[in-house]
């Protein structure tokens, strides 16, 4: 029996089109208040800025990270769902083959087990689901306040009026007021120099103590 599609248990879709609702609502009161910013700029030569999140996120090497994590998990939770549904499928071909040959109460028996095992499934999908929320929040909360602290030092350090979002509220930016590149770079130099930092403070290895004082003594 061929196994199912990894792609069997959708198990981000209700949360990405709230997510996706969320981002459209935003969209038009963000295009709104763009309008009159822009209107502002032109009287008043204020500065604007641009910056692509979502390229952000797909380039900034610890959102890299983080988005491996919740890969992994996600296949380990669709690898545990297709391994019930599998159950499910063998159980339901005995009963379809054997009905003829079984007893009532045997019959109902495995008509009862089949209804626990799809109990199984839908509880093990409902706590994988939200266990994946958890984790996304628990990982990109704090990338996402990352990016928006940096965002904020870079508009009061170089004098921007409006840093706003490119995707949501704009169809065409001259490249020179696009931050995105700025962005990433920072965000990634900051990162290499905590990851190196971090590995010059790492613990000495057991017994290297040791091997130092014996070559001092020799």
């Amino acid at each position: 029996m061929a196994a199912p599609s990894s792609g069997a248990f959708p198990l981000h879709g209700g949360f990405m089109t709230r997510i996706s609702k969320f981002y459209l609502a935003l969209s038009v009161i963000l295009f709104g208040s763009f309008g009159l910013g822009f209107c502002a700029a032109a009287q008043n030569n204020l500065k604007l800025g641009v910056v692509d999140t979502q390229s952000v996120f797909e380039n900034y090497t610890k959102a890299q990270e983080a988005n491996e994590i919740l890969k992994t998990a996600e296949e380990r939770l669709r690898t545990q769902l297709n391994g019930i549904q599998e159950e499910i499928a063998t159980m339901e071909e005995r009963l379809t083959k054997q009905k003829l040959f079984l007893e009532a109460s045997e019959t109902e028996t495995l008509q009862a087990d089949i209804g626990i095992k799809r109990q199984q499934l839908q509880r093990e999908l409902e706590l994988g689901q939200d266990s994946l929320i958890a984790k996304r929040e628990e990982l990109l909360a704090p990338l996402t306040q990352e990016i928006e602290a940096l965002l904020k030092q870079m508009g009061e350090s170089e004098g921007y009026s409006f840093i706003f979002e490119k995707r949501l509220v704009t169809l065409y930016v001259d490249p020179k007021y696009d931050l995105t590149q700025r962005v990433v770079q920072q965000l990634n130099d900051a990162y290499e120099k905590e990851r190196s930092k971090d590995a010059g403070q790492s613990p000495t290895p057991p017994g290297a103590e040791a091997g130092k004082e014996g070559d001092q003594s020799n």
